[in-house]
């Protein structure tokens, strides 16, 4: 038992300290925590507690959290099964409710909902705060801990908990999971020889099916074109090179920062068919991953004006390893940047031409969000204040409110900026 206790406290001090890089020396700060735990063996007042699991399981996630990096976390080995097994499926469709999460500000957002999917018929949106699954809080759980919890077979229903910006209390969702088809391409001549293609993903058929939207649009007429990104979570790095080839001939489309420092760059193919095609690209606060690559290579290079929002900041790259227990490691390996060598990751990207559409006023959003913290502990502990009517009348009557928040503005400002810029470009 002592030499178990021993190795997993010893273990968890090791790995901080070269995750961090920073440390001296370790021997010091070893042995101090060999003296803490031999004390404890010795001396804690309630022996049971000390079980070999139980520590091993907080060693693991003190050194995850101790990282400070959402995107970097530890999977037991059941969730690890479940969440590897809810990934397995013929080609690019999986079974859930189609919706990319991530985490801000150490919460999991819905990052956005795929199109035609469950999440989006329900009514779930992007930037929603999902607080419990199924009736259990996600607080304190990683984001591929609550993912495993969301996915889930066919037919199937979860219910979610979810607080938005301008809504005072939480509200609750139910959704059938379905098999979510992943496309990625639309396209439209949007006014008269202007061209949309909208990329709703990057998987292994967006090469190609942008390429025959470009070839299609410009047989009817289109002399520009908006490339939509806004609401784009991501996906194949592979994806993003290529859609970044079909408009850049030459140069790179991103830097790949590793681990030790070094940084290796990734040039276009040189096999575009587009070099010449006036481009706009409309980004927003879910462009995020390989959308921030795209975006990013297209802005450097002055090859498109960016017209939107800042960007999400989700630069980088992250792998799945299967530990020797069978549980998991969701592990940050490395940074992308863009070609000029800025930074992704936590920053985003700025637009050439800032158009904000979201309707929503920074007041609004303050005050929603504190009204929601303030509804959310009423929600908990109002059984505690029935003998202080005056505070639960009001506060039933502040939580009861719903939506703070106007709707959006009519129309696609920011499409209507992309529209104008391409009609400059293309002196009309």
């Amino acid at each position: 038992m002592r030499v178990i206790f021993r190795w997993l406290l010893a273990l968890q001090l090791l790995l901080v300290v070269l995750a961090a890089c920073a440390h001296a020396t370790h021997q010091p700060v070893l042995t101090e925590a060999e003296d803490v735990v031999r004390r404890l063996e010795d001396d804690y007042v309630d022996q049971t507690k000390l079980d070999p699991q139980a520590l091993n399981d907080a060693a693991i996630r003190g050194i995850i959290d101790s990282l400070d990096d959402p995107y970097t976390s530890y999977l037991s080995t059941q969730q690890y099964q479940d969440f590897t097994a809810s990934l397995r499926g013929a080609d690019a469709d999986f079974e859930g409710i189609g919706a990319e999460l991530t985490v801000r500000d150490g919460r999991v957002m819905v990052l956005g909902p795929l199109p035609d999917s469950p999440a989006v018929r329900a009514g779930i949106r992007p930037g929603d705060f999902i607080v419990a699954v199924d009736g259990v809080s996600t607080e304190g759980e990683s984001l591929l801990e609550v993912v495993a919890r969301v996915r889930g077979p066919k037919g199937t229903t979860v219910v979610l908990r979810l607080q938005r910006a301008g809504s005072v209390a939480p509200v609750e969702i139910s959704v059938v999971r379905d098999t979510i088809h992943l496309t990625s391409v639309s396209r439209r001549i949007q006014a008269e020889d202007i061209g949309y293609v909208g990329l709703d993903g990057f998987n292994e058929q967006t090469a190609a099916g942008l390429r025959e939207a470009i070839t299609q649009l410009r047989a009817a007429g289109a002399k520009g074109l908006i490339l939509d990104l806004r609401s784009n979570t991501g996906g194949l790095v592979d994806a993003a090179i290529a859609v970044v080839s079909e408009f850049i001939r030459e140069g790179n489309v991103f830097l790949w920062r590793h681990a030790d420092g070094t940084e290796e760059p990734y040039p276009v193919t040189g096999e575009g068919t587009a070099y010449d095609l006036p481009l706009v690209v409309l980004v927003n606060g879910y462009s995020a991953s390989a959308s921030e690559i795209t975006a990013g290579a297209l802005q450097d290079h002055g090859r498109a004006v960016l017209i939107g929002t800042t960007t999400y900041g989700k630069g980088s790259v992250n792998l799945l390893e299967e530990l020797d227990s069978g549980a998991g490691l969701y592990v940050t390996t490395a940074r992308w940047l863009t070609p000029s060598g800025h930074l992704i990751e936590g920053q985003g990207l700025e637009p050439d031409i800032a158009v904000d559409a979201s309707g929503l006023s920074p007041a609004l959003v303050r005050i929603g969000g504190l009204t929601a913290d303030l509804c959310a502990a009423y929600d908990e502990d109002a059984a505690d204040l029935l003998d202080v009517p005056a505070l639960t009348g009001a506060l039933d009557e502040l939580c009861g409110l719903g939506e703070v928040a106007p709707a959006g503005p009519e129309g696609d400002p920011q499409l209507d900026a992309a529209i104008e810029q391409l009609r400059l470009e293309l002196g009309g």
